[in-house]
């Protein structure tokens, strides 16, 4: 049985940059993650706030779950580039569990990769759904708020992932090429 606490023998151990690039991107992740914690610490006052009141004044706060939709795609977007820098993503080595440390060095640069590929897709994606939301000038249903900005306010976040995965590709790939 492997300990859930430690990585397998052989896998890649979270980055701790020495290069100028990866300590840039290191120190953009933490205040992205950062600012998706004071994003949620505002969701949980609001839906207290809301729950409060619709229990107790029969008045809860108009729009909450708009709000707190729009600011929890925020938080997860901003979240992820740190865990990327981290090595924190759930890994399932169920088939690689016994592979070389070689091979799981390669398999992890391969995986990097795909989700630099996916988060600029997914950033390019969030900036197009901006510009057509604002095209057609899309609003929510309770508040009336422009979905555009919502679109676009999430777009940073994967391109920061984008850049991060590419990093750890770029580190993980020297680990693998060290290991041959």
């Amino acid at each position: 049985m492997v300990d859930a606490s430690s990585a397998p023998e052989g896998a890649s151990e979270p980055l701790a940059p020495q290069d100028a690039v990866g300590r840039f991107l290191l120190a953009w992740s933490r205040l992205s993650a950062l600012g998706g914690v004071a994003l949620l610490l505002a969701v949980c006052v609001l839906s207290t706030w809301s729950v409060l009141g619709r229990a107790l004044f029969d008045s809860p706060v108009l729009g909450d779950v708009e709000m707190v939709q729009v600011a929890c795609s925020l938080a997860i977007a901003a979240f992820l580039p740190y865990a990327q820098m981290k090595g924190a993503h759930v890994i399932v080595d169920f088939f690689t569990l016994r592979a070389g440390p070689r091979l799981r060095a390669w398999l992890d640069t391969a995986a990097a990769l795909l989700l630099a590929l996916a988060a600029a897709w997914l950033a390019w994606r969030s900036a197009m759904g901006a510009w057509d939301t604002y095209a057609t000038g899309e609003t929510s249903m309770i508040l009336g708020w422009p979905l555009w900005w919502a679109h676009l306010t999430i777009a940073p976040g994967f391109g920061l992932l984008a850049l991060t995965a590419l990093y750890t590709a770029w580190v993980q790939l020297g680990n693998a090429r060290r290991r041959r």
